[in-house]
């Protein structure tokens, strides 16, 4: 085997485990936690997650996760927990032109929104945090009794 043969089975391999690493670190139940200052409790799913930027410097998340309908309290302990507060209750009216004008302009990219039951409230969050990052969390009731928190993270 020649010099150069070896040194591109090297690269190779620390190319591959370099891409295992970035993986491992960017993994979705990796980047909610290293992003938030607070846990998500252990019954919730992550249903769904888009993420934007490059694996090591993501610059926004949206993320569905699932919770249990019957005790969203659980979300909002965690709220009070990581930020001090647990946010607001709004009408889904007031949803409906909030959203309207938040999709529309600051976050026309978001492909994951939130669709309340007609008529219900929506739990709305939103915070600063270090570093000048913000997040807006909501927690709405779905068709079929499902309720979700969305997560939308902007660096």
């Amino acid at each position: 085997m020649t010099k150069k043969e070896k040194n591109l089975i090297i690269v190779t391999v620390v190319m591959v485990l370099l891409l295992a690493v970035c993986a491992l670190y960017d993994r979705s139940s990796a980047l909610i936690s290293r992003t938030l200052p607070y846990e998500l409790p252990a019954d919730t799913k992550l249903v769904d997650i888009d993420k934007h930027g490059f694996m090591f410097y993501r610059v926004a998340y949206e993320a569905k996760i699932e919770i249990d309908p019957s005790n969203p309290e659980e979300i909002l302990t965690c709220f009070v927990d990581g930020f001090g507060d647990s946010g607001d209750m709004i009408s889904h009216a007031e949803f409906d032109s909030m959203s309207q004008y938040m999709y529309d302009n600051y976050y026309s990219y978001v492909r994951i929104k939130p669709e309340p039951v007609t008529g219900s409230t929506i739990w709305l969050h939103e915070a600063e945090l270090p570093g000048g990052h913000s997040v807006i969390h909501f927690i709405d009731l779905e068709e079929g009794e499902h309720a979700y928190l969305y997560i939308y993270y902007v660096r």
